[in-house]
């Protein structure tokens, strides 16, 4: 059975347990509740091993260690306690439900619990109440004890002894108990009767008993041969079974492209590439009609679209888009003008697409020399239609966006040209409603990071340029239900205007700038299942503020 060394899972539980008796680190309800100075609580073994590799509190990202760990209040302790769950021997035919706190109790004591026969070549396991039983009348290997056997053999005993008694009178009055002595002898010759009979009963019995251990070798043996086929035959149904896995998530892969495109290396690019996860491998692909420094994409009915951003002479309004059906069929067609155009020559803004319109986040807005607080939204599809949607409560560039159904989440980002703008704000912008929503901010301020969406209710952060102009290589995941952070492993390089993509459970980063101001071309992704950054081939080309989507 499983001994819980985290937390208790749910469907062990009589009644549904509500979410703040859960813990966050394992997700399960909380096991020896410990909580930090702001009453934060996990299970305690979940935060101990947390604080082996980190010194912070994993919800408020505040101080923490094994020793300022405290023991959580009275009354989430007695709620936890009185939670009825099922005895950890359910399976075993315990049907009990016991209060949390009496468990261990209960567990020590129950008659569902495991026991091994202790008759000599058995090993059996079954129930704790049922032990007694087995070993005494039904184990095979029991040993019998044979009481009329050893009332005889008592007996015998005490008439040899009498008989060497008898014996040693006569020796000394032969001749004169002739008679008796006769008698004597004759009783004798019974009991050596008797005792030979008694010893022929023995080996009888032994040769049972040997005959009995004997059949229990063969069945065993027979028992491990069926068990030995059943495994093959099911470990060639699971291979089969992975094969076939495998095969469709080699098919999935080679469906999920990244598409990189333009940015700047001592210039601005009108470059396009695109990379397998499955192969590893990068592939160019048609050149956009103009250099774009600075822009955003999206995908919609199957086409790449990129607004905006820098040219190599001025900054653009246009957008132009390319179809994946033609680069998934190998075909190279050129990039189409949108008839669309943005509300202004835009770099550095962020957009999502939602039901064919194009909303449009933020940027540098060079008709009127300064960042930009708008929201706008243009439809990519006939009429081609523009409006503006809204003023955010700050200025955004080089920010970070991700949809969540009819949601935009806005992170990070500087409102003017100083690094020292950057903000920590994070603002939720409901689509429908028309209407945002400041939420809890980022633990530090940031612009120019590679945002991704991750899961239902997380946004992935990595690199980007502090209020000090440093260049980070920190990755930060936001919860937006808890409005909190916490971090996850740093990446292998410091990067600034990267940007990022996530192909099935893989999140991979590409380019950017170092802390030395060096363009870069490589490429490195993360996986939440083993927690490391793993090194991709590189770019054909160094490139900063590209743009990237997944095809």
């Amino acid at each position: 059975m499983a001994s819980y060394d985290t937390g208790y899972e749910d469907e062990l539980f009589q009644y549904p347990v509500g979410p703040s008796l859960h813990c966050c680190i394992c997700t399960n309800v909380i096991k020896d509740a410990a909580m930090c100075h702001n009453e934060h609580i996990f299970c305690r073994t979940c935060i101990t091993r947390h604080l082996m590799n980190f010194q912070t509190c994993p919800t408020c990202m505040q101080p923490l260690t094994v020793e300022t760990l405290r023991q959580a209040p009275r009354g989430i302790r007695n709620l936890l306690s009185e939670l009825k769950i099922r005895c950890e021997f359910f399976n075993r035919g315990c049907g009990k439900f016991i209060e949390l706190g009496d468990l261990e109790r209960h567990v020590a004591e129950c008659g569902f619990a495991p026991a091994v026969c202790s008759n000599e070549g058995c090993q059996l396991e079954v129930n704790k109440q049922d032990l007694l039983h087995h070993e005494t009348s039904v184990c095979e290997l029991r040993k019998v004890q044979c009481h009329n056997c050893k009332e005889t053999r008592q007996e015998i005993d005490t008439v040899k002894v009498n008989l060497a008694a008898m014996n040693e009178k006569l020796d000394r009055n032969e001749g004169k108990f002739d008679n008796v002595k006769a008698v004597v002898e004759n009783v004798a010759a019974k009991v050596e009767l008797v005792q030979e009979q008694l010893n022929k009963q023995e080996e009888s019995n032994r040769q049972l008993k040997e005959d009995n251990v004997e059949m229990k070798k063969s069945l065993n043996e027979m028992t491990k041969m069926l068990e030995r086929m059943t495994r093959q035959t099911l470990h060639e149904v699971q291979a089969e079974h992975t094969k076939k896995e495998i095969a469709e998530a080699d098919r999935m892969d080679r469906e999920l492209d990244v598409v990189v495109a333009g940015g700047q290396n001592y210039g601005s690019l009108n470059s396009v590439e695109m990379f397998s996860l499955a192969t590893g491998r990068w592939t160019p692909l048609q050149q956009m009609r103009e250099c774009r420094l600075g822009a955003s994409s999206v995908v919609y009915n199957n086409h790449i679209f990129v607004s905006g951003g820098y040219t190599r002479t001025n900054w653009s309004k246009s957008i132009e888009k390319l179809s994946l059906n033609a680069v998934q069929a190998g075909q190279s067609i050129p990039w189409e003008n949108v008839p669309a155009e943005l509300l202004g020559r835009l770099v550095g803004h962020r957009s999502v697409v939602y039901n064919g319109r194009l909303i449009v986040i933020g940027g540098y807005d060079a008709d009127k020399a300064g960042y930009s607080d708008s929201i706008t939204e243009i439809s990519i599809v006939p009429p081609y239609s523009t409006k503006l949607l809204a003023t955010l409560p700050h200025r955004r560039c080089y920010c970070g966006v991700a949809l969540f159904g009819d949601k935009v989440l806005i992170v990070g980002g500087r409102e003017n040209a100083n690094s020292n703008s950057a903000v920590r704000n994070v603002v939720m912008y409901d689509i429908t409603k028309n209407e945002h929503q400041e939420l809890g901010p980022l633990p530090y301020s940031v612009y120019e990071m590679a945002t991704v969406k991750w899961g239902d209710d997380n946004v992935m952060m990595m690199g980007g340029i502090d209020t000090r102009d440093q260049i980070l290589n920190k990755v930060l995941l936001y919860n937006i239900k808890t409005q909190k952070s916490r971090m996850l492993p740093n990446m292998k390089y410091k990067r600034k205007g990267c940007v990022a993509a996530v192909v099935r459970d893989t999140v991979i980063v590409m380019g950017g700038k170092d802390e030395g101001r060096n363009y870069l071309k490589s490429v490195e992704s993360f996986r939440f299942d083993s927690n490391t950054w793993k090194k991709h081939a590189d770019m054909h080309e160094a490139r900063c503020w590209a743009t990237a989507v997944v095809c």
